[in-house]
């Protein structure tokens, strides 16, 4: 009785350690903060990862988990979409784009009220627009002046009146893709570069605004920046980077088992995107540079898999 007793004791503990050990993807679901309150965790949203059947709901603190069989440690994830009543997607980008499983460090997916989104384009456009035709008119004013008191010609009123023209029709351009990003952004980990960003968008120095952008940024990764720099984003990053050292320092493991080394490059390329789209080229390169070295210990430095990253990283490089 006492052995059937332990038996069934150590059967539990292995049952439990096993659960704990299982392929779980945990996460949770917020609201993107603004500047006038913090985020707040979603209840109800419902969440389905690419190629599990049942998708989950999130709690009551917005937090869900999913059992993804099959993967392993640093293999890719995909979300394939997440739905909440009044509530879209901030980083339209997200589903469909590769992410890294880790069952130890969570993902978190933010939300944008579809309501104060529309709002808040609303409100910058019209400011903007507003901007816009003042200044227009106060300085076509200007040059009509300058013109009736021969201060300049003809021809450099034309041309002034030209630039002018161009000028404003270049600001319009701005209005709708910026306001967006405006009102997609979480105040919650905004950075002091984002802020003056938005700040300038606020108040209609739209042009100022898209300097600083392609200045410090490219203007197709200014919210996954803000996404990126979270300390969860930062975690997987640093969690992914350490299961490719540890595999590239084993080059005998590479060698002896291909499925093993498959797994690490694919992991390598995964994380190669998501360096790319939190603008750390460097970083990228870096990646896409161990998974070279992996490809040519496998292949040959000649072969088309070792030169496809190759190229990659030329261009990359180039850029």
């Amino acid at each position: 009785m006492k052995m059937q007793r332990l038996s069934f004791l150590l059967l539990s503990l292995f049952l439990l350690t096993s659960s704990a050990n299982a392929q779980v993807l945990n996460g949770v679901v917020k609201s993107i903060g603004r500047p006038d309150r913090p985020g707040q965790v979603l209840a109800g949203a419902t969440v389905r990862m690419r190629g599990v059947v049942n998708p989950v709901v999130t709690s009551a603190t917005g937090q869900f988990s999913v059992n993804m069989t099959g993967k392993n440690e640093g293999d890719a994830i995909y979300v394939q979409s997440v739905q909440k009543q009044g509530y879209e997607l901030q980083d339209r980008g997200l589903a469909g784009r590769p992410l890294v499983f880790s069952n130890r460090v969570p993902i978190e997916i933010l939300m944008v009220n579809t309501a104060q989104l529309q709002a808040d384009r609303q409100r910058i456009e019209a400011n903007a627009y507003r901007r816009a035709e003042r200044n227009y008119q106060q300085r076509q004013n200007q040059l009509e002046e300058q013109l009736q008191q021969q201060t300049i010609s003809a021809d450099e009123y034309r041309r002034q009146l030209q630039e002018l023209q161009d000028q404003y029709e270049k600001y319009l351009t701005l209005i709708s893709d910026l306001a967006d990003r405006y009102a997609r952004t979480d105040y919650d980990q905004l950075d002091s570069i984002d802020r003056v960003i938005n700040i300038c968008i606020e108040e209609g120095e739209l042009e100022r605004a898209d300097s600083l952008i392609h200045t410090i940024f490219d203007p197709e990764t200014v919210l996954e920046r803000n996404r990126q720099a979270k300390q969860e984003i930062a975690e997987r990053i640093a969690f992914a980077q350490s299961i490719i050292d540890k595999a590239q320092a084993d080059r005998d493991a590479i060698l002896r088992d291909v499925d093993y080394a498959q797994r690490v490059m694919q992991l390598c390329e995964n994380l190669a995107a998501e360096l790319l789209a939190a603008g750390e080229r460097e970083k990228a390169i870096e990646c896409l540079q161990k998974e070279l070295q992996m490809k040519t210990a496998l292949y040959g430095e000649q072969s088309e898999e070792a030169q496809a990253v190759s190229h990659r990283i030329e261009e990359l490089t180039r850029q």
